[in-house]
């Protein structure tokens, strides 16, 4: 497994802890702050026992004591309180942040990328491992020198008391280092293996409740059972591994531990019986020497930790040089109402040894409406996808605007284009999110206003909370969630518009409250129809037809009307619309 140089996690945590430098000083004040107390305490211990032993007068002294000893333990607690929220806020803060760069550089890679991952391996990548980091954001490097500066404080007090047993205890410290450094890469290869088990099993999960309708319908639940208990059976090997490793390494602390406080109460004997050492100091050195236990547990989790964060960063850092074969545009379209698209002799395949579409070449005017028509499979969706640029071509080009898409910046092409499926994607969200896209830019008026437009008053009145009425995926027929899809185009206000059949599923009445719209959409831009139905392009400026990828017709729909040879003309007389399906 290849290691990780301390410069990259230094990185790291500059990335993610400069930004909150304010409660990084803050938590490493009160960690240092608990460590003082803590150091503390064993000093008050040695003078109650010695000023007890001693006899006397030494009632008052002993209640101040013991008084004192009760106000620094609550005063512990307080700070280790304290720290221990300040940890989990810089911690959260810093995994969090880190979720939304994972977030959006998932979002900005190219479809073939999303093809092989699922989104449920997505997930377990963007929130578990960056999970895995959370404890070396919030506590590692602040405990580990904590650490150290506790055992560097404890061994000097000690070796104040008698050289020979801090000497002594030094070296004890300095071995149990250098094993916990000889094991710190050990488990590295087992949690990377854990997690990546996770996220095949979340992976598994996401894509067979996706598709649970047609799992039930078709009877393969019985098969994603038992392929449900393989991937839960690899994954729970894996755990067990990472427990038993994680185990493997509390062992070799507790065994150190126990060996430092068999070698401290030895010597501590010895030095009392030769007088050198009063009650109250062989109290204190056995309480140093238990002091050390913390730091050095902590180390040992510190380093397991680590080891679980070296995986997860790793797994990030590969998902990091996942690049995206689409190249963002420098260049911005022109503000007119309506732009010309052009393909030139364009070649795509979604596989290299397949192509879907064969020197594809026409071209729409500004403001010209084109109809799409092919049997599935012959390219009509394709091109749609194409000019988003969701895939890069193989040959040849597109023009939007009289512009090369590839140097048109990606975020300006995709919000001048307008897309309109049969396929509307609700959000677990408010109505005015959903229609919006979360752009909290736009005005309710202009919200309502495309409502009462759409014919959508009506609903929109039986809505309890106006807006503010939350969408969960269900109370919206079919006709009311694609009117919602048209509205989400009004609101985005685009220069070209595809619409990809959208009314073919709904019913006549509703079907006809929104032609009107979709008219009032076209009306002024440039737009593609993929139709279902010879009656959905009617009123379209041009017609192509595609057959395997290739262009097997295309001019304006009034001349091909006119022309009795035209396939679209034979279409029209013979009504054969499943020659478009």
């Amino acid at each position: 497994m290849e290691k990780i140089p301390f410069r990259q996690y230094a990185a790291l945590l500059s990335q993610y802890l400069k930004p909150q430098w304010l409660r990084v000083t803050l938590l490493a004040v009160f960690m240092l702050g608990g460590i003082g107390l803590n150091l503390v305490k064993p000093q008050i211990l040695r003078y109650f026992f010695d000023t007890a032993e001693a006899g006397g007068e030494t009632r008052d002294l002993l209640i101040a004591a013991g008084l004192l000893y009760i106000a620094v333990s609550f005063f512990r607690q307080v700070v280790t309180l304290v720290s221990s929220y300040l940890g989990q806020d810089v911690g959260w803060r810093a995994t969090n942040q880190m979720r939304g760069d994972l977030a959006h550089h998932c979002l900005q890679l190219d479809m073939p990328f999303h093809h092989e991952h699922t989104p449920g391996e997505m997930v377990e990548r963007v929130d578990g491992d960056t999970t895995a980091l959370s404890n070396f954001f919030s506590e590692f490097i602040l405990q580990v020198i904590g650490s150290f500066l506790l055992l560097g404080g404890a061994l000097v007090l000690v070796i104040r008391e008698d050289w020979r047993i801090g000497i002594a205890l030094t070296g004890f410290v300095i071995v149990a280092i250098l094993i916990y450094n000889l094991t710190r890469n050990v488990a590295v290869p087992i949690y990377t293996a854990e997690r990546e088990g996770y996220a095949r099993l979340f992976g598994f999960l996401e894509e067979r409740l996706t598709g649970v309708e047609d799992l039930r319908t078709n009877g393969g639940i019985n098969y994603t059972m038992d392929r449900f208990y393989d991937v839960n059976r690899d994954v729970y090997g894996q755990a067990v591994k990472a427990h038993v490793m994680g185990e493997v390494l509390r062992m070799i602390s507790g065994v150190l531990l126990a060996f430092g406080q068999v070698l401290t109460m030895a010597m501590s004997i010895y030095l009392f019986r030769e007088g050198v050492f009063t009650i109250g100091t062989v109290l204190l050195v056995i309480q140093y020497v238990v002091m050390l236990r913390g730091p050095l547990v902590m180390m040992n989790r510190q380093i397991n930790d680590l080891q679980r964060a070296t995986a997860g960063l790793k797994r990030i850092e590969e998902f990091y040089r996942v690049t995206s074969n689409i190249v963002d545009g420098t260049e911005a379209l022109p503000a007119s109402d309506a732009l010309g698209i052009e393909f030139d002799a364009v070649t795509f395949g979604y596989t290299e040894d397949e192509s879907v579409l064969k020197d594809v070449s026409f071209q729409l005017q500004p403001g010209k409406s084109l109809g799409l028509l092919g049997r599935t499979g012959s390219g009509k969706t394709t091109i749609t996808r194409l000019l988003f640029r969701l895939y890069e071509i193989n040959n040849g080009q597109i023009r939007i605007g009289n512009k090369p898409i590839e140097d048109i910046q990606l975020d300006d092409l995709r919000n001048r284009i307008g897309l309109v499926t049969q396929d509307v994607q609700l959000f677990n969200a408010t109505v005015r999110q959903n229609l919006t896209l979360f752009d909290s830019g736009i005005s309710d008026g202009r919200i309502l206003s495309v409502i009462e437009e759409l014919g959508l008053s009506e609903w929109y009145q039986s809505l309890p909370n106006g807006l503010d009425t939350l969408l969960e995926g269900t109370g919206l027929s079919a006709g009311e969630a694609q009117l919602l899809a048209f509205a989400r185009v009004f609101l985005k206000d685009p220069k070209i518009v595809i619409l990809d059949e959208p009314s073919s599923r709904l019913d006549p009445a509703t079907e006809q409250r929104i032609d009107n719209a979709v008219r009032r959409l076209l009306k002024g831009r440039t737009s593609i129809i993929i139709a279902h139905r010879l009656g959905t392009v009617q009123q379209v400026d041009e017609i192509m037809i595609l057959a395997d990828g290739e262009i097997e017709e295309y001019d304006e729909r009034k001349r091909l009307v006119r022309n009795p040879d035209s396939i679209f003309s034979q279409l029209l007389k013979t009504g054969l619309e499943e020659m478009i399906q």
